[in-house]
Formats: structure tokens, C-alpha cells, sequence
């Protein structure tokens, strides 16, 4: 039986594969690491499922990749009792479902959090309007004020789609239909394009990834980070050159009113409907997400999991304190659009999002733009 997994998880999924081992070893799971790209790892799954060979038994899919893979009939429903019972978070069992059925079990999941100076900001901000006007800080302090990740690639898609969904806005509606050309979407994205016109938004901040963003902040570039929270121990890690360690906190990101929508993260572990070895592949499936294992995971690598339990123990609060906002985050969250389509939408996103905050089209432009796009692609076009 083979379990493939991205390379790049933060930890090591192989030792987690021989740990299992040592305990069935009439029926061992082989590793097959595949690429670090996301566009590659799923590259290689879609090829091997195309081709339905059952080479990959159990896949480590992103929590966007599911309604794709099971609407093309590539995952084996699964029991949603044993996989996404109540002591598994709402939000991260919404990731594993299409069409009222579960396909993916939960594994790691996460929100984007607003990471903040706490030296120099006495209260973080729970309003768009506070984030701006706290930028008066960050000018007295010559350094820019707040940046997410805003290159042309998923990252994009994230900070829009929370901005919208912040705003009371959609991108695609619960139906499928497109809904992106709202007064509330048009809200969310402005905020974003104002605030980069006005410079509270650094032009760099075009070309930011998450590891570039952390950078920025790290170095005491920035006042403001919307990041995951991959950046908080390397922030504060031994060692590290970081001008803020022990001078930042987290909170939940704002929104125009109060604490605003973020958007869901994580990866989920799916069973290849082609496999030979299905009762196999479902007890590794249990033992990835038994407590024991994502509580290891999560201490190694600092990802948040999707056990409930591990966001209140107060062993694990201590060393990852960015748990606590994050849990309250959960709570408002949105998935991704969820369709079949999804790469197509995505990119559809980014390109009339990008083409708004660098200037090229306006608010308008942009979301009558991205609406038709949309359309084309919901209506397989």
C-alpha cells in the first residue's frame, strides 16, 4: 500500500509511515514523497487517477482539491462517523465534503491570522478602519504598514476571497452559481486596492508569497502581516535573525465592522477509489488522524490540526499560543470556492484581482471581469 504526500508538510511524513509500520508489519505502507509545488503533487495525482492504476492508495490532497477529485468519482466516499465525528472540527470536516458526502478525512487545517507588533501597537485592530488608522504608527516608525501575500498565484486567491467574504460577499454561492458581482464583493476588494493606492500596502507587497511576507515582517518591515501560522515559531525561533522576536502577537484578521472572514486551509487524506487495499488504507487513514499522532504532528511542525481537543490543551497552548485566536478565526471561516472547476477558478481570481491591486483595471473592471470569467467556467465553456 502506498501513502503520497508533498515533501514540503513542514515535518516528516516518512517517519510517521515507519512509526505505522513497526506496528502492522504483515502489511507495510510505502512513502511516496512527491514534488513540492502544489501544481506538481496534484499534477501526479490527477495523472495516476486518470489512469486509474491504484499506484496511489491513500493522497494527502489540499482541502480545494476535494470537490474535484470525488465529483470525478477518483475518491472512495467515507464514513463520515469514523472520519469527521464531533471530536473533528466543523470547518475542517467541511473541506472533506462534496455533495453531503464525506471524501476526504481532516488532517491539518488552519485561517489566516493578523500577526501584529505588539511593541508598538497597544491593541490590535478587530476593524479594517483601525488597521488603517493604526498605520500612522508605521509611518512615524518609517516602515510599511500591513501586506498578505499578493503575488499572482493561490495566496491571491485567499486574500481575496476572505477581503469578499469579509464584506458579506461570495465568490461562488453554495449552488454553484457565480456571485462575485455583488456590492459586497466589490467592498472587499476595494479595500484591498485602496489601501495598496494609499500605500498602506507596500508596492513589494505584489511580489509576496507567505515565506516572503514573513520576511518582510521579520526583518521590522512591516507593522501588519496577514500570514498563516507556519510564521510564528520561525519568528521566534533560537537562533534566528528576526528583529522581533518576543515583539509580536497574533489576533484574527479584521473586517469592516469587526473580526472578519478568513478563509480555510490544510490538507485531508483521500482513498483512491482504484486502490486494491482499501481496508488497509482506511486503518492508516485512522491512525494519521488518531490524537496521538496529530498532537506529535502538531508539536514537530506547528501546524494546526483538526482535533478539536488540541486547540484547548493547555500543554499545547504554551508552546503554540497562536492556537487560541485561531480557534476563535475557525468559527468564521469559508471555504475556497467549492467546485469541481477549481483550478480554473482560481486562476480566473487572480488574474482580474491582480490586474486591480497593480493598477491595470479598476474595482469595476475587475469584478464585472472575474463575474464573466467565472461564468465561462462554471458553465464548462
Amino acid at each position: 500500500m502506498t501513502f503520497a504526500a508533498t515533501r514540503a508538510s513542514g515535518g516528516d511524513l516518512g517517519r510517521l509511515v515507519e512509526r505505522y509500520n513497526t506496528t502492522r508489519p504483515g502489511s507495510p505502507v510505502r512513502y511516496v514523497a512527491l514534488a513540492t509545488e502544489a501544481d506538481q503533487q496534484r499534477r501526479a495525482m490527477v495523472q495516476d487517477l486518470q489512469a486509474r492504476t491504484g499506484r496511489y492508495d491513500v493522497l494527502y490532497v489540499d482541502a480545494v482539491w476535494t470537490a474535484e477529485f470525488a465529483a470525478r468519482g477518483w475518491l472512495e466516499p467515507l464514513e463520515a462517523q469514523r472520519f469527521a465525528g464531533p471530536e473533528i472540527l466543523d470547518a475542517a470536516a467541511a473541506t472533506g465534503r462534496w455533495n453531503g458526502r464525506l471524501y476526504a478525512a481532516p488532517f491539518a487545517t488552519g485561517t489566516g491570522l493578523l500577526f501584529y507588533r505588539s511593541d508598538l501597537v497597544e491593541k490590535p485592530p478587530t476593524t479594517w478602519q483601525e488597521l488603517l488608522e493604526a498605520c500612522a504608527i508605521a509611518k512615524r516608525e518609517a516602515m510599511d504598514c500591513y501586506a498578505g501575500q499578493y503575488m499572482r498565484y493561490e495566496g491571491l486567491t485567499v486574500a481575496v476571497v476572505e477581503a469578499i467574504a469579509s464584506a458579506g460577499g461570495r465568490v461562488i454561492g453554495a449552488d454553484g452559481t457565480v456571485t462575485v458581482n455583488s456590492p459586497q464583493a466589490r467592498r472587499g476588494l476595494r479595500f484591498l486596492v485602496e489601501a495598496r493606492e494609499r500605500g498602506h500596502i507596500p508596492h513589494a507587497a505584489l511580489t509576496y508569497n507567505e515565506d516572503l511576507t514573513r520576511l518582510a515582517f521579520q526583518r521590522g518591515e512591516l507593522l501588519f502581516m496577514r500570514n498563516w501560522a507556519f510564521a510564528y515559531p520561525l519568528m521566534n525561533a533560537p537562533g534566528e535573525e528576526s528583529v522581533v522576536q518576543g515583539r509580536f502577537d497574533v489576533a484574527a484578521l479584521p473586517g469592516p465592522g469587526g473580526p472578519g472572514t478568513g478563509t480555510l486551509g490544510g490538507n485531508n487524506l483521500g482513498l483512491s477509489a482504484y486502490s486494491d487495499h482499501k481496508a488497509e488504507a482506511l486503518r492508516f487513514i485512522e491512525f494519521l488522524q488518531s490524537e496521538a499522532v496529530m498532537r506529535e504532528w502538531l508539536t514537530a511542525t506547528s501546524t494546526p490540526m483538526a482535533r478539536t481537543e488540541l486547540f484547548t490543551d493547555p500543554e499545547i497552548l504554551r508552546h503554540a499560543p497562536y492556537l487560541a485566536p485561531m480557534r476563535a478565526g475557525l468559527e468564521r471561516t469559508r471555504p475556497r470556492p467549492v467546485t469541481p472547476r477549481y483550478n480554473d477558478v482560481t486562476n480566473a481570481v487572480q488574474q482580474h484581482a491582480y490586474a486591480a491591486m497593480s493598477g491595470e483595471a479598476t474595482v469595476e473592471e475587475a469584478i464585472s471581469g472575474m463575474h464573466a470569467e467565472l461564468n465561462r467556467v462554471v458553465q464548462g465553456r
